[in-house]
């Protein structure tokens, strides 16, 4: 089903709904100073959005989830020449879950990423634990899934890298190199 969703850049001005939400979705990621920083920054690979649902009217009236891209720059273990852009704190609101919303976002985010016409691949790290229903969703969209297997995870969930050509070549596979995701990695699998 696909719904009319709009999507409203997350900025100094709103980034406490955004926060909400992770808080929601992840109570155990904290955020990284760096995600503050995109809130204040003009790259449009490095954005996040609030998502809402209309309800009949030119306005948005129900938050739905958040999406958003971010890059590696050349000094962090995760950049690869530039050619990959990676998607940020995806996620769909508990109550919204199961009515297409999730496909319709992480859709909507890889056209933008491609519109972008900077990068190859679009790229996303997840763990997988107890047939978590995002990772069904990912194995329906996305092109390539990879496991990530270069930091540790708690028993009973695994890493997962899963790739998009944006470009329609081949996809390099990321072949298990550092993401240096640490803390983060390991407490989402967490989520409750």
């Amino acid at each position: 089903m696909n719904q009319k969703l709009h999507y409203v850049k997350v900025t100094p001005e709103n980034i406490s709904l955004a926060l909400q939400i992770q808080g929601i979705v992840w109570p155990k990621n904290p955020v990284d100073h760096d995600y503050r920083l995109k809130a204040n920054g003009a790259d449009e690979a490095n954005t996040s959005w609030l998502v809402y649902r209309h309800e009949g009217s030119s306005d948005p009236s129900e938050l739905v989830g958040l999406t958003g891209l971010y890059t590696y720059d050349p000094d962090e273990v995760g950049y690869d020449n530039g050619e990959s852009i990676w998607m940020d704190w995806f996620s769909v609101l508990p109550r919204y879950r199961g009515h297409g919303f999730g496909e319709q976002i992480l859709r909507r985010t890889i056209c933008y990423a491609s519109q972008l016409d900077r990068f190859k691949y679009f790229r996303l790290d997840t763990s997988d634990f107890d047939g978590r229903i995002s990772t069904k969703l990912y194995d329906k969209v996305m092109h390539l899934r990879e496991d990530y297997t270069a930091e540790t995870y708690p028993e009973g969930y695994r890493g997962l890298i899963y790739s998009y050509s944006l470009d329609g070549s081949p996809i390099k596979r990321w072949n298990n190199r550092l993401l240096n995701l640490g803390l983060y990695g390991s407490l989402e699998a967490d989520i409750v």
